[in-house]
């Protein structure tokens, strides 16, 4: 096995658990590969992979938080890759361990005692850049103070008009985050849709929609609005944004006996 570590430096400050996770590799013989974000790091010193994958490593280990994973996902996807997220963050919905023993997350990575699961992506142009999301595309507002009227379509019917900060289009995997807290249902990872989420809308009747994972999703504003993938700004702003099924499908590795509505419970605050 060749792993490819990922690691988020404003997680892991000083790169204390990353030094330790390679140090368990090498015990473990198990060989690594780190990614040119880490390029900078004296520290760690191991082959290089970028971005397009090369050299290809076997399997992305994300070090960070639920940020980190997403950001893995961007170029691990495209690659089919899947990735191991391990959690130095604050919520780690996506991850499969946590960071208290580099060890024992060596340990699971070698006996291979996890499973992987298959996430719906969403996709889209902005101004000629296609983008490739696994939670959610955000429509928003470029003023502050302001709102802007979207009207959304799918598959060119309109499904409403809305006074608002923005408009969502989340999948299951994103149900649990932008979308949660806009008001939007938590939908299990298994099921096959796009979740549609006003954002602050001035409208008391204004609800989520739940549309076919193959719908076309098309969102314009009375303005130029800003694109939000998965938490990073897109270049550039348009009127109208056009959301479908990505061709990508994220690869995600769940431990053994996970159980989403466990960890909705246990992370979201249930009893």
């Amino acid at each position: 096995m060749l792993a490819g570590i990922y690691v988020n430096k404003e997680r892991d400050v000083g790169l204390g658990f990353t030094e330790k996770f390679i140090e368990s590799l090498k015990r473990e013989k198990i060989d690594y590969i780190v990614h040119d974000s880490l390029k900078a790091e004296k520290a760690v010193k191991a082959d290089r992979f970028g971005d397009d994958c090369k050299p290809r490593p076997d399997i992305i280990v994300a070090l960070g938080g639920d940020g980190t994973i997403l950001s893995a996902v961007s170029f691990a996807a495209p690659a089919r890759l899947p990735v191991f997220g391990i959690n130095l963050g604050a919520m780690g919905f996506l991850s499969a361990m946590t960071a208290e023993d580099p060890d024992k997350c060596v340990a699971v990575l070698k006996n291979g005692d996890y499973t992987v699961s298959e996430r719906t992506m969403l996709s889209t142009d902005v101004c000629g850049t296609k983008y490739h999301a696994l939670n959610e595309i955000v429509f928003y507002k470029r003023n502050i103070g302001k709102t802007v009227t979207v009207s959304v379509k799918v598959d060119g019917s309109e499904i409403g008009s809305y006074k608002a900060d923005g408009f969502i289009v989340s999948t299951p995997t994103g149900s649990t985050g932008y979308a949660l807290s806009s008001g939007g249902p938590v939908v299990s990872p298994d099921v096959e849709c796009k979740l549609l989420v006003p954002i602050c809308c001035h409208n008391l009747l204004a609800r989520p929609v739940i549309a076919d994972v193959n719908s076309v999703v098309t969102v314009s504003g009375n303005e130029k609005c800003c694109v939000i993938v998965d938490g990073k700004v897109a270049d550039g702003e348009v009127n109208t944004l056009k959301i479908v099924r990505s061709e990508f499908k994220a690869k995600l590795v769940d431990p053994l006996g996970f159980d989403f509505y466990e960890r909705i419970k246990r992370k979201l605050g249930g009893k």
